[in-house]
């Protein structure tokens, strides 16, 4: 066994696409070592060069779509929040914080589920830094920034992503579960009616058959046929996967609250429990548009149908929330990320740290 592993599909100069994206996920999020004893030295030579260059204009480009998605909304809302009132404004930052943080302590209650014990400090700060990737178009970067920053901070590789996959899943079922509960208000009254997009809630149902562990487990079976590769993965139960979901409900609330104080900011005339179904069935909407940077535009369109709202309101409000909420993801990345690097041990349930599997089989091969 070496003291460095080697570069993942590189032998000599030969390069394989896979041995680049393995490296790509790695070397994107944290540059070497940094000399704090964080993610180990890594062997040099072309391999280790492109993935660096790639992974360097991959943060670049999560910065560059954040700026100008703050620069290109702004002047899109000035005119409306400069008459705004301004202690509804600070209740939305509140509860946009609150919200954010709160996925992250989710994500930690999944970890624990798994077997793993990462503090819950640090999991808040490896959501907040790895988080920003959804800003790049393309749904599988946040997936890959949070697993990779969990594994440099000890999970288990297969605990780390599989953690968030499941978080992901169980964090939007409570979305559509909360979405359902405001629904009745949503139908009801004057302005109240049916929107093609509540079809959207027509997924809880395959949600729920989908995280069954009894599933879940013939999925990795096929996707371990499917790659020739053995995927072995702690799968909770479905009654501790119900415990989860219900644990990202307050979530949901807080983000509700964060759009409905933006709306309450310039108008009166807005319906909270309204308000909370279409800024929650948005979010949904959103994210299953996965080519789409979080969801942009579409939420504003989901937002209008289904809020009751004027639609200058609407889009107002849709826009003012997701500057909030930039703010938010954007301070919160840039006061965690001092933490993200410190490396520890595998961080497993009983304290004892252990080798990651995947690490073994490396070092055998």
């Amino acid at each position: 066994m070496t003291d460095a592993p080697e570069v993942p599909g590189a032998s000599g100069d030969h390069l394989t696409a896979e041995g680049i994206i393995e490296e790509l996920v790695v070397e994107a999020l944290e540059h070497g070592d940094g000399g704090d004893g964080g993610a180990p030295a890594r062997k040099g030579g072309r391999a280790a060069k492109i993935v660096t260059a790639v992974g360097l204009v991959l943060g670049g480009a999560a910065v560059f779509f954040v700026v100008r998605r703050l620069i290109h909304d702004w002047p899109l809302v000035q005119p409306e929040l400069e008459d705004a009132e301004y202690p509804w404004l600070a209740v939305a930052g509140v509860s946009a914080i609150a919200g954010m943080t709160s996925i992250g302590w989710g994500w930690r209650h999944v970890m624990r589920t798994l077997g793993a014990e990462p503090p819950l400090l640090r999991t808040i700060a490896w959501y907040y830094v790895g988080e920003l990737g959804k800003y790049v178009p393309g749904g599988v970067w946040p997936v890959l920034g949070r697993g990779e920053l969990a594994r440099r901070g000890g999970i288990p590789r297969g605990r780390a992503f599989t953690s968030v996959a499941l978080s992901l899943g169980m964090l939007y079922l409570a979305a559509m579960f909360t979405a359902a509960a405001f629904l009745p208000f949503a139908v009801a009254g004057e302005d109240g009616g049916f929107s093609p997009w509540m079809l959207v809630l027509l997924a809880l149902p395959v949600g729920l058959v989908l995280l069954h562990h009894d599933v879940l487990d013939w999925l990795m079976a096929k996707a371990s046929r499917a790659t020739k590769r053995t995927i072995k993965v702690e799968v909770p139960q479905w009654r501790d996967s119900m415990i989860l979901v219900a644990r990202y409900i307050p979530t949901w609330l807080f983000i509700g609250t964060a759009t409905y104080a933006v709306t309450r900011s310039i108008t009166t005339d807005v319906s909270y429990p309204r308000m909370m179904f279409a800024t929650i069935l948005s979010w949904v909407v959103g994210f299953l548009a996965v080519p789409v940077p979080s969801g942009a535009g579409i939420r504003e369109t989901v937002l209008y149908a289904a809020s009751g709202v004027d639609k200058p309101i609407a889009i107002t409000t849709a826009v003012g929330a997701r500057v909030i909420f930039v703010i938010v993801d954007v301070a919160g990345a840039a006061l965690c990320a001092p933490f993200v690097r410190r490396s520890q041990g595998a961080i497993v349930a009983d304290g004892t740290e252990v080798e990651d599997l995947d690490s073994e089989v490396d070092a055998a091969e």
